[in-house]
């Protein structure tokens, strides 16, 4: 959900810091007042295109910072993970146009591209000017899954498919060693047989050259080692010294604990003698075993730089090889099995594709009658909506087809795709309709809506309010409008207003309208352009008739 917009010198807004609540938002406001400004700015830290145009004369840059809650958005929190980004229940989304022109989530650094895959996790916004998501057939395929509740038979296509390419790749692997023939696998054999007849052993080369060091100054460390051992073993000085003292402790008992030190003293010498002697024994200065770990480190190392640069490269090499030798043992029934493989898996891919068809022409045809019932309503008696499909190339993990939602707004003319026929208005409602009938099927937690209302008033545009409002029970929706008929049914009201700044420039400011006394003065000022017993009084049956 959308708690919080921040914006600073965008356009004509100087300084603006709207709060957002759940269900329904209003934003509305006197003709060119800039209320679209607001979903501009919000667009912009979704990833939207920036321009220094859009800059507020005067200044140097432009910042905008929206806060969305994400705890309750898993898609989202994986996202932001994904991008090496700590989630936290709330995200913050800023962008800067001028400037350095960067832009960050949570405060870490972030490219629009970043900015707008999260975007599409939160948002959705339909506008004339706007990018849809629901334009896109990928995007209304996805819809029409989720609406009919085929995501499962979908993840069953997508597997499937996974499947059969894997098979498929393990045949073209056989093949290939088919045609490469004889020759490749006597290669194959000749680099197998001379790892083999290595006989690495993970760790040697490391073990190998530490035994080489040790070898190669074997003779100095013998004769250092001996001669300490013999300093320590030949004199006689602390046995000697011993004698005297406990000679001496009989005459004076003080001296027991200086004779008991000078024995310990004696025995950690006798005991450091002995472990010197052993170390000298373990020395090996033998010239050829020198000459053997040389010979062997060599053949190491020319095998590394052959087989990968290291020794654990080759040994997985050597590995590979085998697994590969293994499989060419019987290369036609290696051939074969895989062959039938391949085609196991294309009739599971085309079984699981066709009942995920079976599943969306069923989808499809229930939801063009769902949304033809909702255009009536919303002053679009006469038009027509259906679902149609094309057929891709090539059966893909997304299925046989891609749904292609049809659109006439008048009797007699014929049916064309959503994307290009619809204009700003009706596309507006249009939309309104799908996200009505399909509002539990989409995962997006907020709607924008701009100029829903176009071309629509009186019944109609009750009609579109009411449908707001039940878009807004499930999810948070932002509707910018300009009729009272809508705007009564608003949970949170926020008027855009243009006001004279210092500068003597006018600045756009955004309010939340506080209490039912400010929210009728608005609906009065929008209904006849200005505060009138009677518009007031038409308001107040406005918001009455909304909360019943």
């Amino acid at each position: 959900m959308l708690k919080r917009l921040k914006v600073r010198d965008l356009a004509l807004v100087a300084g603006a810091d709207v709060s957002f609540g759940p269900g329904l938002n209003l934003l509305t406001g006197e003709t060119g007042s800039g209320k679209s400004l607001i979903v501009d700015a919000l667009s912009l830290t979704l990833g939207a295109r920036a321009s220094t145009e859009q800059v507020r004369h005067g200044s140097d840059r432009a910042l905008v910072e929206s806060v969305f809650e994400i705890s309750d958005v898993p898609a989202a929190l994986r996202a932001l993970e994904e991008m090496g980004i700590e989630p936290e229940p709330e995200l913050v989304m800023t962008r800067e146009v001028g400037g350095r022109g960067g832009a960050r989530l949570n405060g870490h650094p972030a490219s629009p591209g970043q900015l707008r895959q999260l975007g599409r996790l939160l948002v959705d916004v339909h506008g004339q000017h706007e990018h849809q998501s629901l334009l896109d057939t990928d995007a209304q395929t996805a819809l029409l899954d989720s609406f009919g509740r085929a995501l499962e038979a979908r993840s069953r296509v997508a597997e499937t498919w996974s499947a059969w390419r894997a098979a498929g790749e393990r045949l073209k692997e056989l093949e290939n060693v088919r045609e490469r023939g004889s020759r490749e696998r006597e290669f194959m054999e000749w680099q197998l047989n001379e790892l083999r007849g290595a006989g690495l052993r993970d760790g040697e080369d490391s073990d190998l050259a530490s035994e080489r060091a040790l070898s190669r100054h074997a003779v100095r460390l013998t004769e250092l080692s001996q001669g300490a051992r013999d300093e320590l073993s030949g004199g006689e000085g602390p046995a000697r010294a011993l004698v005297l003292i406990r000679a001496a402790a009989e005459l004076d008992p003080r001296l027991g604990g200086a004779g008991d030190r000078l024995a310990a003293v004696a025995a950690e010498i006798d005991d450091l003698a002995q472990e010197l002697r052993r170390y000298g024994e373990t020395l090996d200065a033998d010239p050829k075993r020198l000459e053997a770990l040389e010979s062997r480190l060599a053949q190491l190392e020319a095998i590394k730089k052959r087989f990968g640069g290291s020794l654990e490269a080759a040994i997985a090499e050597r590995d590979r090889l085998e697994v590969a030798l293994a499989g060419t043992e019987d290369l036609a029934a290696a051939l074969a099995a895989a062959e039938a493989e391949v085609a196991t898996r294309r009739r599971e891919l085309e079984v699981a594709a066709a009942a995920l068809s079976k599943a969306r022409g069923a989808a499809g045809a229930r939801l063009a009658r769902q949304v033809a019932a909702e255009l009536g309503g919303l002053r679009l008696a006469g038009a027509r909506f259906e679902v149609a499909f094309e057929h891709r190339t090539e059966l893909g993990p997304e299925g046989a087809e891609q749904a292609v939602m049809m659109f006439s707004a008048n009797p007699g003319e014929p049916l064309g795709a959503l994307a290009r026929v619809a204009s700003g208005g009706e596309l507006a409602r249009v939309m309104l309709a799908i996200k009505t009938v399909g509002a539990e099927a989409d995962r997006l937690p907020t709607l924008i809506f701009d100029e829903v209302d176009a071309g629509i008033g009186g019944e109609a545009a009750l009609q579109v309010g009411v449908r707001l409002r039940g878009l807004g029970g499930a999810k948070q929706v932002l509707v910018v409008t300009h009729l009272a008929q809508i705007a009564c049914f608003g949970d949170h009201h926020l008027v855009v207003e243009k006001r004279l700044g210092a500068e003597g420039r006018n600045l756009v400011a955004v309010r939340e309208l506080d209490g039912e006394g400010e929210r009728a003065a608005e609906l009065a000022r929008m209904m006849s352009g200005g505060v009138t017993d009677k518009a007031l009084a038409r308001a107040r049956e406005l918001l009455e008739e909304a909360r019943g």
